[in-house]
């Protein structure tokens, strides 16, 4: 079984357990339509998966009925993230199971927690994100205080055990840097999904190595998909970098308008360009 340990603490998981499926199954997939098969890849048959990938939108279907099944081990407050994926997406179009270690079944003879490795303080840009590495005094202050609190949340959990408290109650006392365990099926569709989300610049590090170590393990058993998503990332990425630059322009434009210092002509062509640039990128 191919593990990986994420976090590089010696307690986070990620493991393969199975898949079905390969580059070749999402060929087929696509042709039956046609009602055609191939038992080979060839030049002819990573370019309809580009194709798929690189339409506008992009033909998924054929990517669904490639799956893999994974043993993930990860924090708590993760675990939660993560299910977001599972919660918000429609078991027909996806296909997504998730079976998680139940505190209520199990009980945690020692308690694993994850310990971060560096503390960061508040984005000033992204309210929802870390930004950089605290100072060394309040690093050490933090870490402190991490390790006290999980430290009395196993202790606390272990009393109330030894007193008699039903294990689906006493797990209320074990705070969210908890690791939990649970098995996780998807489709090729929506692992890409997750990847992208997971790895994009708003998304929490932790996670995003999760993501990481999955990538890995598709670049190794779909790799002329990975590929092919490889083009669409770096086409989308152009495209919203392009848009982004271009809104700054015209933004500049616009205001020197103002001040009569561009002509009415400047201003017809940008805005005849930024509706276009506009039109493409809704319709992706």
């Amino acid at each position: 079984m191919k593990t990986f340990d994420p976090l590089e603490d010696g307690k986070s998981l990620i493991a393969l357990i199975g898949h079905m499926g390969s580059d070749l199954d999402v060929v087929n997939d696509a042709k039956a339509s046609y009602n055609k098969m191939v038992f080979e890849m060839t030049e002819k048959e990573e370019k309809l998966i580009n194709y798929l990938m690189l339409a506008e939108p992009p033909h998924m279907s054929p990517f669904r009925g490639v799956v893999f099944k994974f043993q993930v081990k990860a924090p708590l407050f993760i675990a939660r993230q993560w299910y977001k994926h599972t919660v918000a997406s429609c078991h027909v179009d996806e296909q997504l199971q998730w079976n998680e270690m139940s505190l209520r079944y199990v009980k945690l003879d020692e308690p694993e927690f994850y310990i971060p490795k560096t503390f960061y303080n508040q984005s000033v840009v992204n309210k929802q994100k870390s930004g950089d590495p605290l100072a060394d005094l309040e690093q050490e202050w933090s870490s402190f205080r991490w390790n006290v609190a999980t430290l009395n949340s196993a202790e606390d959990y272990q009393y109330l055990l030894q007193q008699g408290v039903s294990r689906e109650i006493a797990r209320g006392v074990l705070i969210p840097a908890v690791y939990t365990q649970w098995h996780w099926t998807a489709s090729l569709q929506a692992l890409l999904n997750f990847i992208e989300l997971r790895e994009g610049a708003g998304a929490q590090s932790e996670i995003g190595k999760y993501a990481t170590a999955i990538e890995t393990i598709l670049r190794e058993y779909v790799p002329v998909t990975m590929k092919a998503w490889d083009k669409k990332r770096a086409r989308d990425k152009a495209r919203k970098q392009a848009y982004e630059f271009y809104e700054k322009w015209y933004s500049n434009i616009m205001e020197r308008s103002s001040k009569g210092e561009i002509t009415e002509i400047e201003k017809e062509l940008m805005d005849d360009f930024l509706k276009i640039l506009y039109t493409k990128s809704t319709n992706q």
